[in-house]
């Protein structure tokens, strides 16, 4: 994936300049510390809730808000740079360029690289002065998100995927290596405090007048539109569409853009870019004027297209790809037959959620704090986001992250 494919796939830049300016000031910390000051980082922050991060050969690094929102200090967020820092310093990113096409492992780094930039960022992250402890704490937050983001979509295979992946370390061997490294480095500062002063207010999910996603719902509220997304699709906001990954590769892309062709001859001009559009039906889909029809893009695949009326001058448009004779096709196509508009009042109810840094109470629970947030699986994000494991608590005088709007 290119710096281009990058910034489309995880919703653009997210323009937030002071803390960009402190996370460049972690990455420069550790470069100067890792690679002696030969290279010169900049750093670029991605607006989506997804965790991830990538490095590129010249030293430019891609952070995304969900990967701050994880990161309980700038010891972890500094580890997580060195990471990708290391990639960089040890020529993964050049080699992964040079990569044929075809090739395995050609969207990621393989096991070794993976366990390699582990190495070379820990060792950075102790010469910059920072915990070396916060890699494994980072790692093993990482891993719960992986498998609650997998089990609220009911499709815990993929954390397996994203952790366990064939050509990748297994996460508890990066943790179990990261683990016996640290204990071997001499201990440095957290930046806790700091770090959760500068995450404070961070959006959560969308920004304000973004498309938000609320269960399984899309809601557009500034289009007053929303459909469902089938189970098991795992939703993504792109810089200009919504991405749903289902099972047995099946895809949903939903867009949106200006438009005044009714939605039949919208649905041909659009058809016509992958070959033609057949079964073509024209009607109403939850009181919205809309058309649909039947495509095969290549071999193997089929598609359904609907283009939906929203207003005079906006067109809403729906690609639900599917391996032909897929047992999962009828219910990925049943989000297009879900659409429906939403009144003011519907839309106005669909507020933007932030974190927010709270202080334990000595009478504080953590049901008590549960109850405050504004999330679905609202106790499970609590005590991933928190490291509160079964029956603890925080100290008194901690400060919590909840999820609020």
């Amino acid at each position: 994936m290119d710096e281009d494919e990058a910034l489309d796939a995880f919703g653009g830049i997210f323009r937030a300049p002071v803390l960009r300016d402190r996370v460049a000031a972690i990455g420069q910390r550790i470069v100067d510390a890792e690679a002696g000051g030969a290279l010169r980082v900049s750093v670029e922050l991605l607006d989506s809730e997804r965790v991830n991060a990538a490095a590129g050969a010249d030293g430019r690094i891609l952070v995304t808000r969900g990967l701050l929102a994880l990161a309980r200090s700038e010891a972890e967020l500094a580890f997580v740079l060195a990471h990708e820092v290391g990639h960089v310093v040890a020529g993964h990113a050049r080699q992964r360029a040079e990569r044929p096409a075809g090739t395995t492992g050609e969207a990621g780094f393989d096991r070794a690289q993976e366990l390699e930039a582990d190495r070379i960022g820990l060792s950075g992250l102790a010469r910059a002065g920072y915990d070396p402890a916060a890699a494994v704490a980072f790692l093993a937050r990482l891993d719960a998100w992986h498998r609650l983001d997998a089990a609220l979509v009911g499709r815990p295979e993929l954390a397996l995927a994203a952790t366990n992946g064939a050509d990748h370390p297994e996460m508890a061997e990066r943790i179990a290596a990261a683990r016996i490294q640290a204990a071997a480095l001499p201990r440095g500062e957290t930046g806790e405090a700091a770090w959760l002063d500068a995450i404070d207010g961070l959006p959560w999910g969308e920004r304000p007048g973004q498309i938000a996603f609320r269960g399984r719902s899309v809601i557009d509220p500034v289009a007053q539109f929303r459909w469902e997304a089938p189970p098991g699709v795992v939703l993504s906001r792109r810089r200009k569409s919504v991405l749903g990954s289902g099972p047995d590769g099946s895809v949903i892309v939903f867009d949106h853009g200006a438009g005044a062709l009714p939605a039949r001859p919208a649905l041909d001009q659009w058809g016509e870019a992958i070959g033609g559009v057949r079964e073509i039906e024209a009607g109403i889909l939850g009181g919205l004027r809309a058309a649909w029809g039947l495509a095969r893009p290549s071999d193997g695949w089929e598609a359904v297209l609907a283009v939906i009326e929203t207003a005079p001058d906006r067109r809403e448009r729906f690609l639900v790809l599917t391996r032909s004779g897929s047992p999962v096709a009828a219910a990925m196509r049943r989000a297009i037959g879900s659409v429906r508009r939403i009144d003011a009042a519907e839309a106005a109810a669909v507020r933007p959620r932030r974190l927010a840094m709270v202080p334990m109470q000595r009478r504080d629970t953590v049901a008590g704090l549960v109850g405050r947030m504004r999330v679905e699986a609202a106790e499970a994000w609590f005590r991933l986001l928190n490291d509160v494991p079964g029956d603890a608590l925080p100290a008194s005088g901690a400060r919590v992250k909840l999820i609020v709007e």
